[in-house]
């Protein structure tokens, strides 16, 4: 029987019980460096990325405000604080056993997320990958400007970057597996050949169940 020869997941919600776009924000409010009425639109935007109805141009100016301007560097260093203070905690132990064994078999495992890659970085150190794709922030003369460069890492954005990086690789999607949580995951679910859905949410879980597709239960035990 066939198996997959390369391994992406998704993040939020599939290797961590936890919402990152939405804890940024309250991390950038807690340490002063956004308003608080920020975080009642976190809400509105993590529940409009649920429903699959984001304005992701709208969203883009919202997330990225408090990177323009600064440095990689900089980012990084909150992006390691935010994670200490919010994130690493939630990282489901199902998640971090089976990335541990697919690495020690020597298998390719990627993130392939819609959180930004800098937010996103200290959840792929701490478990042990080595890249991180998806939504990438553009850097002019060394400084973000709040823009992305290449495709937003959610729906069709992640069919795209999957498939540039397999053509990259001398692979096809038929070779991959994927893990993820969401309805925004379908498309990239359909397009690998090893689709996998990890506590998925209700339409995704329907779609599962209608299509086959494993459904992992992780509890974080």
């Amino acid at each position: 029987m066939k198996r997959p020869l390369i391994f992406f997941f998704d993040m939020d919600h599939t290797l961590i019980n936890h919402d990152c776009d939405v804890s940024w924000k309250q991390f950038v409010v807690k340490h002063g460096l956004a308003p608080e009425s920020d975080l009642a639109e976190a809400d509105r935007y993590f529940d409009d990325y649920n429903a699959g109805t984001l304005d992701v141009e709208e969203f883009y100016g919202f997330q990225f405000r408090e990177f323009v301007g600064r440095t990689e560097p900089e980012m990084l260093e909150l992006s390691n604080l935010h994670f200490r203070e919010f994130v690493e905690p939630h990282i489901y132990a199902e998640g971090r056993r089976l990335v541990g064994s697919l690495l020690r078999q020597g298998s390719p495992v990627a993130i392939l997320t819609s959180t930004n890659s800098i937010v996103a970085r200290p959840i792929a150190e701490a478990l042990g990958i080595s890249e991180v794709l998806g939504t990438t922030l553009e850097l002019r003369d060394g400084r973000f400007t709040g823009r992305i460069t290449g495709p937003y890492g959610a729906r069709e954005g992640k069919v795209a970057i999957a498939r540039e990086w397999a053509a990259r690789h001398g692979v096809t999607l038929a070779d991959f597996a994927y893990y993820g949580d969401s309805v925004n995951d379908v498309q990239i679910l359909e397009a690998v050949g090893f689709p996998n859905t990890v506590n998925p949410s209700g339409e995704l879980r329907r779609i599962a169940e209608e299509r086959n597709w494993p459904i992992l239960n992780w509890s974080g035990e």
